[in-house]
């Protein structure tokens, strides 16, 4: 499709030379945060975390991405919408006909998203989204990424570009859901890591609070740890399920239950 080719060949230009960062960065007002990540090689990331929402445009090669218990291929002119505390192992793979693989990441200040979200609510869950790149969403993220990637505009400005691109996601009804209570935060680590071994103890470190804080945090908004946990794993399990077409034993070992017959139990008593 010859818009199509326009659209990425405009933003292969933005994305002329590898310049990813050693480490993400943390803090949440920096507002130069435009990353390509461009490779010649098959390359596999594990454990990648934005601390920040985070926009992945693929414009040449193609994506795996392992989260939330699932393993999707994205593939060129994909975006992908990261939530902010999202995890997942990656594999990047080079164009079969060029031999490289590019992709553009713009991560966004939390102010920033707190604004477009009371302007958009979502409609989504806090979740790795995707949708295609059309014309007005590659014309924003363009403007974005060389505002920034010119390092010499006022910060004031570079805030009206990224609100821009927000505001795109916005009306795609694309932009993820906040949490807000503690208890959607405990779902928000389970959800994109379900397999793994969650303590109290492990939630507490990741929210920044001690484990008898984390716990009275959801007595009082009428949850235990043990509910969320059970919930959420369930929720991603069917979801395994019933679209992923993944076996019972499948479906529970991806989501933490090493007993495939308690797994069993724990649905039909749902």
């Amino acid at each position: 499709m010859p818009e199509a080719h326009q659209i990425l060949e405009k933003l292969r230009r933005l994305a002329g030379k590898d310049n990813r960062p050693l480490v993400m960065p943390a803090d949440g007002k920096s507002y130069s945060t435009l990353f390509t990540f461009v490779t010649r090689q098959r390359e596999r990331i594990a454990g990648v975390t934005f601390s920040h929402l985070a926009l992945v445009v693929l414009v040449e090669g193609s994506k795996d991405v392992l989260s939330m218990g699932r393993q999707r291929r994205f593939p060129a002119g994909s975006v992908l919408v990261l939530p902010a505390g999202w995890r997942g192992d990656i594999v990047n793979d080079p164009d079969a006909r060029s031999g490289v693989y590019r992709a553009i990441c713009i991560t966004f200040p939390d102010e920033l998203v707190h604004r477009a979200v009371r302007a958009f609510p979502p409609g989504r869950v806090a979740s790795q989204i995707d949708l295609p790149l059309d014309p007005v969403l590659a014309a924003a993220i363009h403007h974005a990424g060389e505002g920034i990637a010119a390092g010499d505009l006022p910060a004031a400005l570079i805030e009206h570009r990224l609100m821009e691109v927000l505001m795109v996601l916005g009306t795609r009804g694309a932009l993820p859901a906040l949490p807000e209570t503690t208890a959607e935060a405990v779902r928000a680590l389970v959800r994109w890591q379900p397999d793994r071994a969650w303590t109290a103890d492990l939630i507490a470190v990741e929210l920044g609070t001690s484990n008898a804080t984390l716990r009275r945090r959801l007595s009082r908004e009428g949850s235990s740890l043990r509910d969320v946990l059970a919930s959420e794993r369930v929720a991603l399990a069917t979801t395994l399920l019933t679209e992923d077409g993944l076996s019972l034993r499948e479906a529970a070992l991806a989501t933490g239950y090493r007993s495939p017959r308690r797994f069993a139990e724990r649905l039909r008593d749902t």
